[in-house]
């Protein structure tokens, strides 16, 4: 998978915070010191982390906060109440007024009623608390600082105006959380994603077949990681396109209105070099000879999130899908068994990364089931075990980081080692091993009554700037890794959607709101699943029993 390698961040100002709920420990409003040792392993070094925390303002009243962008554009964000259903757009007073002349006779009331209120595939699990809000408040300040009104992409790192479909599906998540939490209204969020479908069917297509692997933000000319412009672009990425897909069928499903530009926008790519031989192909092309080659992506983990992507949306990937398929392996780390793709990097120039990432977004966007359930838990357990066998806090990834080489890959298993950092070339790090913020709330969240998981919420629990969003994690060595991204702070938001709803896509897919891409390879329905597409507004989901 690729993400955008560089990142140009100044020195980014820390804040203390507190947690309540799955964040019990991280924000809670009152004064409170909390003490954790941290070892490094055979040196046996203690560090003392204090936390202070006091005089939280009160979140409770709903107000008005102008935020300015390093692009410009001023985002206006609603804060809504402690205990989260759907905010409405209008002010109090008019809707008190409204209520006075509203009536089922009154047919232009649903113009401002709020985006999604009465759509009945959104299924509330939980509300969410106090504690929960303000997590989601400061990941959403990162979209406000980093949102092109011109294009309607989000910057991919801080004050970086460039972007990949992987981090503007991210995007798309933290706007569908931001709309839901009632942080904007519905003007503001019809605003951006009109925008954002605009751009889609704009943007040139690498070869004409599927949108390059970067693009500048503010321009949408394609351009490489170094964000300069290159006359026909790079390549494409089939994983990226999978984690847009993903939100874009989330996004049709929460606000119906936008089937059809989402279903628009998909149906310019042509699919057929993506999708061969039940497998997932990238496209690059030879940076001497101008070559363009197709290239199989994915290892085990992000491979079977992007095939079971591929595969909701009709595309005939049964081999990506599956975590049993020919390519995985199993090997022991810690006393506990971790799948890994069995092929060869030498050979298949693809390095086989296991990280927390893929199974955790597996499992709260497309669901569980007896296989990833059991993969999912020993990816947590052996994280767990090297804390309690070191004494060092493991929450692992892949992320931007704040020095050379600006981005890493910190794993659990590649190349035959257990806990290897490694850049995208192979080159060794393991002195720059960080706690990724987005896998250590990923984990908690998904183990909430795992003490593991108190630890893990307590150790990323300042790693934020209230002005910028979340932190990509904090060193195991000690220090903040304060680059703010669009992936760490839209996955945050993303796993609060998740804790309002559970799994998004098992509610649309009873209500039968999904996409339906064109194209010659997707697999035609079924007669019965034919029929089943009239459900795409959801007007016969009720709750479920």
């Amino acid at each position: 998978m690729n993400r955008l390698k560089r990142s140009l961040v100044g020195s980014q100002s820390r804040r203390h915070k507190n947690a309540n709920s799955e964040f019990a420990g991280l924000l809670n409003g009152e004064r409170f010191t909390s003490a954790f040792l941290i070892g490094t392993g055979a040196i046996g070094v203690a560090v003392l982390v204090v936390g202070l925390i006091s005089g939280i303002r009160t979140l409770a009243n709903p107000t008005i906060v102008a935020s300015s962008s390093t692009t410009g554009y001023h985002l206006t964000a609603y804060n809504s109440a402690t205990q989260i259903t759907n905010t409405p757009l209008l002010s109090a007073a008019t809707a008190n007024n409204n209520q006075r002349v509203t009536s089922k006779d009154d047919t232009l009331a649903s113009l401002f009623e709020s985006g999604g209120e009465h759509n009945q595939c959104l299924v509330e699990k939980k509300q969410l608390s106090e504690a929960d809000m303000r997590v989601a408040r400061i990941a959403w300040k990162y979209f406000e600082n980093n949102y092109n009104a011109e294009t309607g992409l989000v910057n991919s790192v801080h004050g970086y105006p460039s972007t990949t479909m992987w981090d503007t599906g991210s995007a798309l998540a933290a706007f569908l959380a931001a709309r839901d939490f009632g942080f904007i209204g519905q003007k503001e969020f019809d605003d951006a994603i009109m925008k954002l479908m605009n751009s889609m069917q704009r943007i040139k297509l690498f070869d004409g077949k599927a949108p390059n692997k970067v693009y500048n933000t503010h321009t949408l000319e394609m351009v490489d990681y170094g964000n300069n412009a290159v006359e026909g672009g790079i390549g494409v990425s089939v994983l990226d396109l999978a984690r847009l897909i993903s939100w874009m069928d989330t996004l049709q499903c929460m606000h119906p209105q936008y089937h059809n530009p989402a279903n628009s926008a998909l149906s310019r790519w042509d699919y057929s070099e993506l999708i061969q031989n039940d497998e997932m192909y990238g496209m690059a092309k030879d940076p001497l000879t101008g070559e363009i080659l197709n290239l199989q992506e994915g290892r085990l983990g992000y491979e079977q999130y992007a095939g079971k992507i591929f595969g909701r949306a009709g595309f005939p990937v049964d081999t990506a899908m599956s975590y049993e398929n020919k390519h995985r392996a199993d090997t022991e780390i810690l006393g506990v068994k971790i799948a890994h793709d069995a092929r060869d990097p030498r050979i298949y120039h693809a390095n086989n990364y296991v990280v927390t990432e893929s199974y955790a977004m597996d499992a709260m966007e497309l669901g569980t089931d007896s296989i990833n359930t059991e993969l999912l838990k020993n990816i947590f357990e052996v994280q767990k075990r090297r804390w309690k066998e070191t004494g060092i806090v493991t929450a692992i990834s892949e992320d931007n980081i704040n020095q050379e080489p600006w981005f890493l890959y910190n794993t659990i298993f590649t190349s035959g080692l257990p806990f290897n950092t490694i850049t995208e070339t192979g080159a060794q790090h393991n002195n720059l091993k960080t706690v990724s913020t987005k896998a250590a709330l990923s984990m908690a969240m998904l183990f909430p009554d795992d003490e593991y998981s108190k630890v893990l919420l307590a150790t990323i629990g300042s790693a934020f700037d209230e002005n910028l969003g979340w932190y990509s994690g904090v060193y195991e060595n000690g220090g903040y890794n304060d680059v703010t991204t669009a992936n760490t702070n839209g996955v945050i938001l993303s796993v609060l959607l998740y804790k309002k709803y559970e799994t998004l896509a098992k509610i649309c897919e009873k209500c039968g709101a999904q996409l339906n891409i064109l194209s010659d390879i997707r697999k035609q329905p079924t007669e019965d699943e034919a029929d089943d597409e009239v459900a795409l507004l959801c007007e016969t989901c009720g709750p479920e029993e």
